[in-house]
């Protein structure tokens, strides 16, 4: 472990999610210049009341669109942090992990773990008892089924990944023990989520994912189980499945559960991917 400041590790850790936010709001400020400058010419035919709320609820339809496109934009600084990062690693021994059919195993945990959570959720109803999960799925799900795909599906994950595990993670090993990592990543990856119910489920998936992430030393592990876990979402709405009987639901959610035990064993088995720091690595 290096030493630096507190100041120093505090800015290396929030850093890439300063700047990710950062290009969010200069983003929304263009959008709402855009959306009142062509909601200009219906002013005079609105009171002011008529006039918020319409601005709200196209405000309100443009934040998937407005995460999408700083996601994109973000992608570029945070891949150059993460490659100043790596410099200073390099990969020995076993890398069976890095195959692209043991890489499969990640999409299909990411896959099993959301199918548990989201029937638990909702035999539960605690999406009606917990406030903001309901208007934070709502706001994706009310997004055309390619913006759900381009954004939640596809770039959200590899962001999220790239900010939490390649960099927020990563650093936190600089000085920290990586069992002291894999717990802080993980509780701020559930905060970072706004909500109790994604909260809880961002702790726990934060904690899947270092997992993977750490087994195949490569963020594309994480991403596809990122990736797979949105995906059910975007299927289950699309398909609009309906639990029937509760048993039956709760079957199936522990069957999703053994199942996914039973990928991570394999992952444990046959995932051998070791990487050791460069003495001379010193971090920026």
């Amino acid at each position: 472990m290096n030493y630096m400041s507190p100041g120093r590790r505090l800015w290396r850790l929030f850093s890439p999610i300063l700047l990710y936010y950062g290009i969010v709001i200069l983003i929304s400020l263009m959008g709402s210049f855009i959306v009142t400058y062509q909601m200009a010419g219906e002013m005079a035919a609105m009171t002011m009341e008529e006039f918020t709320q319409d601005l709200m609820v196209r405000s309100l339809e443009a934040t998937v669109p407005i995460y999408f496109a700083s996601g994109l934009i973000a992608l570029i600084p945070l891949a150059l942090m993460m490659r100043s990062d790596r410099r200073g690693h390099m990969y020995v021994g076993d890398v069976r992990g890095k195959n692209i059919g043991a890489l499969a195993y990640c999409l299909i945990a990411g896959i099993l773990s959301s199918l548990a959570v989201s029937i638990f959720v909702t035999i539960s109803q605690a999406g009606q008892v917990f406030d903001g999960y309901a208007e934070a799925t709502g706001e994706i799900l009310s997004q055309s089924l390619i913006m759900q795909v381009l954004s939640a599906g596809i770039v959200m994950p590899v962001v999220e990944e790239m900010i939490f595990r390649g960099l927020m993670y990563s650093r936190m090993k600089d000085f920290m023990t990586p069992r002291g990592a894999l717990l802080l990543s993980s509780l701020i990856f559930g905060v970072y989520h706004g909500n109790v119910i994604q909260g809880i489920y961002g702790v726990v998936m934060g904690l899947l994912l270092v997992f993977v992430y750490e087994k195949y030393q490569t963020l594309a592990a994480p991403v596809l189980c990122h990736i797979g876990a949105n995906a059910v979402s975007i299927v289950l709405q699309l398909l609009n499945v309906q639990i029937g009987s509760a048993v039956w639901a709760v079957l199936g959610a522990v069957i999703c559960l053994l199942l996914l035990y039973l990928i991570l064993r394999q992952i444990q088995k046959r995932v051998h991917v070791d990487m050791i720091q460069n003495p001379d690595y010193r971090p920026l």
